[in-house]
């Protein structure tokens, strides 16, 4: 063998103690020592008691098999969720508070027959005599006239009619909501005597002759307008005459236009309100449950109109001590 071919290695180097090694400037480490121990585990209480315990549960649904029956009460089908069609069903089921059932009750003895004492016959009573019926002192309102319609024995509503006033026979007081004519300012208030009865006028606004056409007619009336109507009834229909039905000293009539029910029927609950003392929701409600008041005059008052009504019902009045005797 050749020197050229011949391979020469370096000269094994191997360090003197008095060099300090180069893993000498870390830090001690686990890893020196190789392997690593392992960590103390700590047996269980069992191990260290030398106590062995077995449970055996021995039931007939571990012992199942497909072609063997299972006793008990256990379906084949397995564990079912709980349903109600899996409920068991009553065939004949018991009746409910048995003890409460009526059971026939034995005939009770009959009591003794008190001795017969002979009673005196009853005198006849005499039949009560007939009431004469009061002379008015003028001729009272038909009741059944179409146009007309009673709220209380004292008050009337109706439609106004211009060719015929015969309907305002028989009334002491009338109350006119009316358009505005000719010389006269709308939503006015006019009180004065025609010969026959007491009359307050009250003028509607000129916007109230465009809503008849269309639907619905509110109340067209201001607040000074009702005011003045609530005085004016109570003043001559205090609540001792309005609670008389057979009284025919003072009648009042409330007449409004043709298609406008609104208007007499928040003037008619404002008085009722103020001298019954009640709200004027439950008066116009106890309204539209009288049966004998025509349909046309119930269910015309909104909550709104209603709130508005007992507003003024409520408002001070030189009558509020008098309208309530």
């Amino acid at each position: 063998m050749s020197a050229a071919a011949a391979t020469v290695l370096p000269a094994l180097v191997i360090p003197s103690k008095s060099r300090p090694d180069a893993t000498s400037h870390y830090p001690s480490s686990p890893l020196k020592v190789f392997p690593p121990p392992a960590p103390s585990i700590r047996r269980p209480l069992r191990e260290r008691c030398g106590v062995s315990l077995t449970l055996h549960i021995d039931t007939p649904a571990l012992a199942f098999k497909p072609s063997a029956k299972v006793p008990g009460p256990w379906s084949p089908k397995g564990h079912l969720q709980p349903h109600r069609n899996h409920l068991p069903r009553r065939r004949n089921p018991k009746p409910c508070f048995a003890g409460f059932q009526e059971k026939p009750q034995s005939p009770a003895p009959e009591p003794p027959r008190p001795a017969q004492v002979h009673k005196q016959k009853p005198e006849p009573v005499p039949a009560p005599k007939a009431v004469p019926t009061p002379t008015y002192a003028f001729e009272p309102p038909k009741a059944d006239e179409p146009r007309l319609q009673a709220i209380i024995p004292a008050l009337w509503v109706a439609f106004a009619r211009e060719d015929d006033r015969s309907y305002e026979d028989g009334f002491t007081h009338v109350v006119e909501i009316t358009y505005a004519n000719a010389g006269q300012k709308p939503g006015s208030s006019e009180r004065h005597w025609d010969g026959r009865a007491q009359r307050l006028r009250l003028t509607l606004p000129e916007s109230a002759r465009n809503t008849t056409s269309s639907g619905r007619a509110g109340l067209a009336l201001g607040d000074a307008q009702l005011r003045a109507a609530r005085d004016f009834v109570a003043e001559c229909l205090p609540q001792r005459l309005a609670s008389m039905p057979e009284q025919s000293e003072v009648r009042v009539l409330v007449v409004t236009p043709q298609g406008r029910p609104t208007d007499a029927m928040c003037l008619v609950g404002c008085y009722l309100a103020f001298v019954a003392g009640q709200g004027a929701d439950a008066i116009l409600r106890c309204v539209d449950e009288e049966e004998s008041i025509l349909s046309v005059w119930k269910g015309e008052v909104s909550g709104d109109e209603a709130d508005r009504v007992e507003k003024i019902a409520r408002s001070w009045s030189w009558l509020s001590t008098i309208a309530r005797r």
